[in-house]
C-alpha cells in the first residue's frame, strides 16, 4: 500500500476547516441571543453585524421588536439566510433561556452564579470552562451624578449607605444641601447584580430608588435632576459625572480605561458569553469572531474596554515594599492583570487567553527586545501565615513565568508579595480574590 504525506499550508488547512464549517450550516440558521441588557442594547447588535459582514452576508436588516428585543436578518450570495433574535431582559433571563433550550449564547454582565452553573453543567459540559464561558470585553460600573454635582469622590461605604437610605442628603456626603434621588437597575439586570454584589452586599437598595430596566432611561433621568445618583455601566454614562471610588485602605480611581482593564478599578466588571456545549457553526463562528481583534476592536468602539493589550503610564501604586518599586523601576504597565479561580492556583478564563494574547503582543515589531516584569500578590487566609501567602505570590509568578516561556515570551523579574497594593477591600471574598492577583510590566532595556 502506498502511503501519500503532503504537507499542508496552515492557512489551507484553516481555508479548509471554514468551508466545512460553513457547509455544515442550515440553509436558514437562526443564532437566539438573550440576556444582559448592558451588552444587548448596542454592543451584540453592533458585533453581529460586524460578523455578517465579515462572512460576506448581505441585505443586513435590524428590526426592533419589542421593548429589549430585536432581530437582525440577512443572506448570503450562495443562498443561505441567517436571523439573529437578541433579547436583553437581563443577564438572569439568559441563563434561564439556556436552561430551557431556547437560547444560543448567554448575554451576562457578571459572572455566572453558582445554581446557575449547576443548572447548565447538569445538562453536559462545564459552563465555566474556557470552552464555555467567553470574557468578551470589560466595563466600569459607574456612580453617576448630575453635572453641576460639586463631589468628586466617595467610597464604597458611602454609596452603600446613600443606595440603602440611610444619607438621604448631600449636605452628610460634604456637598451641596439637597435630598439624594435613587435611580437604579431593575432586578433582572446583571449590572443591578453587579451593583449588589460589589457595593451594596447584605445591605437592601431603598424603596425609595426609582427602578429602570435600561441603562438609557437611567441616565437621562440623572442628568434631569441636579439631586440624582445612579449606577450604570461606563458606556452609557454619556454627560452623566462619574464619581471616583474607593475602599478602605486604597485610593479612589476614576473608571478610567487602564483601570478597567486591569480590573484595578474597584467597580469594574465583565462581560461575558455564555453558552453549552456543542452550538451550531453559527454560534461558534459569532464567538469566535467577538474574541479575535477585529471583534475586541468593536468592542472599544462601542465604548467598553478590550482585552486587547496596551502600555499606559500608570503610576506605580503607593505604599509598596522596595522590592515592588525594583520590579517596575523604569517599566510601563501593561493592561493585564492574572488572576485566578476562587481559592484556587487555576488561572481564570479570562487568564488563559491572555497568555496568548501577551505573545502576540511582545511579537509586534515594536515590542522586541523588551522585557516582561511580573508583580504577584497573595493575602493570607483560612488560618494561612503572612509566610505562605508570600510563598504563594512568589509559586503564581513562577508559574506564569513558566507558561509565558512554552509560549516563547521570556519574563526578566518576577516577585510576589503580600497583603500590599490593595485594589479592592478584604472583608468580602470578591474583594479578596481581586487583590490576588499578577502584574505585567514592560521594561525596554535599549531606553537606559
Amino acid at each position: 500500500m502506498v502511503r501519500c504525506h503532503m504537507k499542508i499550508h496552515p492557512w489551507l488547512a484553516g481555508a479548509f476547516g471554514l468551508l466545512i464549517a460553513t457547509s455544515s450550516w442550515a440553509e436558514e440558521s437562526v443564532l437566539r441571543i438573550h440576556g444582559s441588557n448592558t451588552i444587548g442594547a448596542k454592543l451584540a447588535p453592533a458585533l453581529a453585524q460586524d460578523w455578517l459582514r465579515q462572512q460576506a452576508f448581505v441585505d443586513i436588516k435590524v428590526q426592533p421588536l419589542k421593548a429589549e428585543e430585536l432581530q437582525i436578518s440577512a443572506r448570503h450570495p450562495d443562498g443561505r439566510r441567517i436571523r439573529i433574535d437578541i433579547r436583553s431582559h437581563g443577564s438572569g433571563t439568559g441563563f434561564q433561556d439556556l436552561v430551557a433550550g431556547t437560547a444560543d449564547i448567554a448575554m451576562s454582565s457578571r459572572p455566572a452564579k453558582e445554581d446557575e452553573a449547576a443548572a447548565l453543567d447538569a445538562l453536559g459540559g462545564t459552563l465555566r470552562s474556557v470552552d464555555q464561558e467567553h470574557v468578551i470585553g470589560l466595563d466600569g460600573l459607574a456612580i453617576v451624578v448630575h453635572p453641576d454635582n460639586p463631589l468628586a469622590a466617595l467610597n464604597v461605604a458611602q454609596i452603600r449607605a446613600v443606595f440603602a437610605g440611610q444619607i438621604r442628603d448631600w449636605a452628610q456626603l460634604g456637598g451641596t444641601p439637597g435630598q439624594i434621588q435613587l435611580h437604579a437597575r431593575d432586578d433582572k439586570s446583571g449590572t443591578y447584580d453587579s451593583f449588589k454584589s460589589m457595593v451594596l452586599e447584605e445591605a437592601p437598595l431603598s424603596a425609595l430608588a426609582r427602578r429602570y430596566e435600561s441603562s438609557d432611561g437611567l441616565v437621562a433621568a440623572v442628568l434631569a435632576d441636579p439631586g440624582a445618583i445612579g449606577f450604570v455601566g461606563l458606556s452609557y454614562a454619556k454627560a452623566a459625572r462619574m464619581l471616583a471610588v474607593s475602599a478602605a485602605g486604597t485610593v479612589p480611581l476614576q473608571p478610567e480605561r487602564i483601570h478597567v482593564a486591569t480590573e484595578d478599578y474597584l467597580l469594574s466588571r465583565r462581560l461575558f458569553f455564555y453558552h453549552r456545549p456543542g452550538i451550531s457553526a453559527a454560534a461558534q463562528q459569532f464567538v469566535d469572531h467577538v474574541l479575535s481583534q477585529a471583534g475586541q476592536e468593536r468592542v472599544d468602539a462601542s465604548g467598553y474596554v478590550s482585552q486587547s493589550i496596551f502600555n499606559a503610564e500608570a503610576q506605580a501604586l503607593a505604599g509598596m515594599p522596595e522590592g515592588y518599586y525594583r520590579v517596575v523601576e523604569d517599566a510601563t504597565r501593561l493592561s493585564v492583570n492574572f488572576r485566578f479561580r476562587p481559592q484556587s492556583a487555576t488561572l481564570d478564563s479570562r487568564a488563559i487567553r491572555d497568555l496568548d494574547r501577551l505573545r502576540e503582543f511582545m511579537q509586534r515589531p515594536e515590542n522586541r527586545g523588551k522585557q516582561l516584569r511580573l508583580a504577584g500578590f497573595s493575602l493570607p487566609g483560612n488560618g494561612s501565615t503572612t509566610g505562605m501567602a508570600l510563598f504563594t505570590a512568589n509559586d503564581r509568578v513562577d508559574h506564569i513565568a513558566a507558561l509565558l516561556a512554552t509560549k516563547g515570551v521570556p519574563t526578566r523579574l518576577a516577585r510576589g508579595f503580600f497583603e500590599t497594593a490593595l485594589v479592592a477591600g478584604i472583608d468580602s471574598s470578591e474583594g479578596r480574590q481581586r487583590n490576588e492577583r499578577v502584574e505585567v510590566w514592560l521594561y525596554d532595556p535599549s531606553a537606559g
